[in-house]
């Protein structure tokens, strides 16, 4: 078992990097900004010296230069050997900056146009910090971060509670949607609070957050559910007609030994009525891309307040990285619910969750998805139920393009043949669908990598 250790210790400053500290050779992360931009452009730089020669990879594009004392003078060209722009700056200790002109900038990587018959992009004006990559520790660390953070909305200039590297296991706990803990104390505002956010060392944006979630359970013996239908779940005929007791206990006792949920309160007609729980997460996210500020109840390409039932234990999720870092987070934890969330809640309970994350470098899902088991799962958010659905099948039919090498016609005959769609939530300001392809099926393809889009 690896020592635990706490939230306190693992500030990103702790790690050491491994080279000397007046080294240009290394691995960087480069910080772009331009005229041209609205937002910063990060890039990953490898660089290499010999006596006075710089050579290397500045995103796709390759570095030749020279170094004299902690200046640099660098000369960039794309794969096809033309000119990428030059930069000029210093480097001193783990940290650089410097100007120039560079082709490319803002394309994810900072790529320029490849290919014989391409055009290569307009050199522009840029300036640049360099930041040295932290090196992980040698053994992923089993951490037990105790949130004292809660954020109520999506946003990027949300300061992480916590830095973490690719490989550590985090024990952690979220409030319910209310902001209350396992004691039934307030710690947070209502309206969905989601610890973190989390920075996860090494995610760039065009990067994949991987998040296997290792444990999702109640860690009270209580939840609530609210005994409302949603205006959306129902005509309106239905609710101007229902009467609904004001004073109706929703009220449940959960057992997590037997996997059951009893009412508290039962009515006569409901006293031999049990649930069987499904622990999951409501919300679960990384920032929304550009300088989106998203209330709790909000959901997206990011993730948020998605509602899916099948966010369990043993789930592995991957989100689109905007930001630096990713800036993961979650909340909103049911220890039941329905498909479509039609009363506004699941039985709604704080939560104790384990899980550790990857990332895929340079590779960006076009929205969420998950893997189980049985399923692979792409989610789709939009204003209605139908565009939801297309949204959600063409990341199914492109994911199954991109890792099998289908064509679109074997796409199609495969989505047409075992494709299935679900509801996720039908009452929050977006809709959600989920569209899945069991992995039986997908183990009877024969891959062709390179034949798909």
């Amino acid at each position: 078992m690896l020592s635990r250790c706490f939230a306190t210790i693992i500030a990103a400053a702790a790690f050491v990097p491994c080279a000397g500290r007046a080294e240009v050779a290394g691995k960087w992360v480069a910080e772009m900004t331009s005229p041209t931009l609205l937002e910063p452009a990060y890039i990953r730089v490898v660089l290499a010296r010999t006596g006075d020669s710089v050579t290397g990879a500045w995103g796709t594009e390759i570095v030749k230069g020279t170094v004299k004392g902690s200046t640099v003078s660098l000369a960039l060209a794309d794969t096809g050997g033309r000119d990428a722009g030059t930069l000029t700056g210093k480097i001193e200790g783990d940290e650089g900056a410097g100007v120039g002109a560079m082709a490319g900038v803002g394309r994810r990587g900072g790529r320029g146009a490849t290919g014989s018959g391409a055009r290569a992009p307009a050199l522009q004006e840029v300036a640049w910090k360099l930041t040295r990559e932290l090196t992980p520790p040698a053994k992923p660390r089993e951490i037990s971060y105790d949130p004292t953070t809660f954020q109520a909305y999506y946003y990027a200039g949300n300061k992480p509670g916590i830095h973490i590297f690719p490989g550590d296991i985090v024990h952690t706990w979220a409030p319910d949607s209310a902001g209350t803990d396992k004691n039934l104390k307030r710690v947070a505002l209502g309206g969905n609070p989601n610890i973190g956010p989390i920075y996860v060392e090494g995610a760039l944006p065009g990067d994949t957050l991987v998040v296997h979630l290792i444990k999702i359970e109640p860690n009270r013996k209580t939840a609530r559910q609210g005994s409302r239908i949603q205006q959306f779940g129902v005509t309106p005929a239905y609710n101007l007609a229902a009467k609904y007791d004001p004073q109706f206990n929703g009220e449940y006792q959960l057992d997590n030994a037997t996997g059951i949920a009893v009412l508290t309160a039962p009515t006569a007609a409901l006293k031999n009525f049990k649930v069987t729980m499904k622990p999951m997460l409501g919300c679960i996210s990384v920032a929304p891309p550009g300088f989106e500020a998203l209330t709790g109840p909000h959901l997206g390409v990011f993730g948020g307040n998605l509602d899916y039932n099948g966010t369990v234990s043993g789930t592995t999720m991957f989100f689109p990285v905007f930001h630096p870092g990713a800036l993961f987070g979650f909340g909103d934890g049911h220890a039941a619910m329905a498909d479509g969330e039609i009363t506004q809640t699941g039985l709604e309970v704080s939560m104790a969750v384990d899980f550790s994350v990857e990332v895929i470098k340079g590779y960006q899902t076009q929205g969420v998805r998950e893997e189980d088991s049985d399923y692979i799962i792409s989610f789709g958010v939009a204003g209605s139920l139908q565009e939801a659905l297309k949204v959600s099948t063409a990341q199914l039919a492109a994911w199954i393009k991109h890792d099998y090498g289908l064509s679109d016609s074997e796409v199609a005959l495969l989505l047409g043949a075992v494709m299935k769609i679900e509801v996720t939530e039908l009452v929050d300001p977006e809709f959600d669908v989920v569209t899945k392809v069991p992995k039986t099926s997908l183990a009877m393809l024969i891959k062709t990598p390179g034949n798909g889009n």
